[in-house]
């Protein structure tokens, strides 16, 4: 008779803790006791493993593949596994670290992450300093005892951060996917079949939320700091991670990271202050291949309590703006790309948070 069990989604989890060595478990000496973070999704995705499996049919084998000449190899893969969920203080300072690869702390405590060039490094694989930076985290996938995965060395490929009036009550979203070089299961790194008994940290239940952005500017036409009404927004961060060498294992000795894009949109609407006439004309800018500065700040003044953050980017609008159109009135939609302005960063993102990034 086949088995009676069923495996609910809700009933899987998964976290995240900051590693001290770059691709090595923190917990390795059997059942795993870390304190892992659980991140606050509705289904957790199962991680995917991406190896070298050959199936061929070789000469003198007739009409049909044979079993034994199928080649695997678990060294030089990678493993991947997607993400999407509502942004506390701790996820969005973490996935931000994780594809950044950049933090400033200062107070109790600002995060700063930027994207200018010159922070962001090319590769990451020496040692962890004291301030969890170059970062990267153990994550541990958890649909049940002995049924567990873990993976060393991961890292995010891509983040998005997106807040809409419209969806989610307005709450601010992350979203994108985690990155591992290390899919080569050895006891001291990523293991399957492991069970996580330790005694998990419940996901921050403070969150952002669009409507409580209470400074929107951008530049317009020559005119700095006008301010809007904002519909949406959206930031992709992407650093094009890819895995280099391999250690005796097979895995990853290091991630190289070719260049870091971010691009996004934000739907505002069209008034007096962004509309198609003299020194408000959103469709000068894209013509004549403006820089605009764009501030958001969530909260009311500089982040210096939890739930607030401040978004201040260059952009260059990368197509003619489009036109969100409803009951509501006609809203521009303004697609961009974020470049390096003089010593204006291309990208900047400061969230407070009251926990360092080696706790995390």
């Amino acid at each position: 008779m086949a088995d009676t069990r069923v495996l609910p989604i809700s009933n899987v989890k998964y976290g995240l803790k900051a590693e001290t060595t770059f691709g090595v478990g923190l917990d390795s000496s059997g059942n795993d006791g870390t304190a892992y973070i659980t991140q606050p999704v509705v289904q957790a995705s199962k991680p995917t493993f991406n190896i070298l499996r050959e199936s061929r049919l070789l000469s003198g084998r007739g009409l049909v593949k044979n079993a034994s000449d199928t080649i695997v190899n678990t060294r030089g893969g990678t493993v991947t596994m997607p993400f999407d969920m509502i942004a506390t203080p701790k996820t969005l300072v973490q996935h931000a670290m994780l594809v950044g690869q950049e933090n400033g702390q200062s107070g109790s405590i600002l995060h700063e992450m930027e994207i200018d060039g010159t922070s962001n490094p090319a590769s990451i694989g020496e040692a962890i300093g004291g301030d969890a930076i170059p970062h990267s985290v153990n994550l541990a996938y958890y649909p049940a005892a002995g049924e567990g995965i873990k993976l060393c060395g991961v890292v995010v490929s891509d983040l998005t951060i997106a807040g809409d009036v419209g969806a989610n009550n307005g709450l601010v979203s992350i979203s994108g996917n985690y990155f591992s070089g290390f899919s080569n299961p050895v006891s001291t790194s990523t293991v399957l079949e492991q069970t996580f008994d330790g005694t998990w940290v419940e996901p921050q239940t403070t969150y952002f939320n669009v409507m409580d952005f209470d400074t929107r500017t951008l530049d317009v036409d020559g005119q700095d700091d006008r301010s809007f009404i904002m519909k949406a927004f959206s930031f992709n961060i992407s650093n094009g991670v890819n895995r280099v060498g391999a250690d005796t294992n097979g895995n990853a000795e290091l991630y190289a990271f070719p260049e870091y894009v971010v691009t996004g949109s934000i739907t505002i609407k069209l008034d007096d202050e962004f509309d198609y006439g003299a020194d408000n004309n959103v469709i000068q800018d894209f013509l004549d291949g403006d820089t605009m500065t764009l501030n958001l700040i969530c909260g009311d003044s500089s982040p210096n309590a939890s739930g607030e953050m401040e978004i201040t980017a260059e952009v260059q609008y990368t197509g003619d703006p489009g036109q969100d159109i409803s009951e509501n009135g006609i809203f521009h939609t303004l697609e961009f790309e974020c470049v390096q302005n003089g010593s204006n960063e291309a990208f900047k993102l400061e969230t407070f948070e009251n926990t360092a990034l080696t706790a995390m």
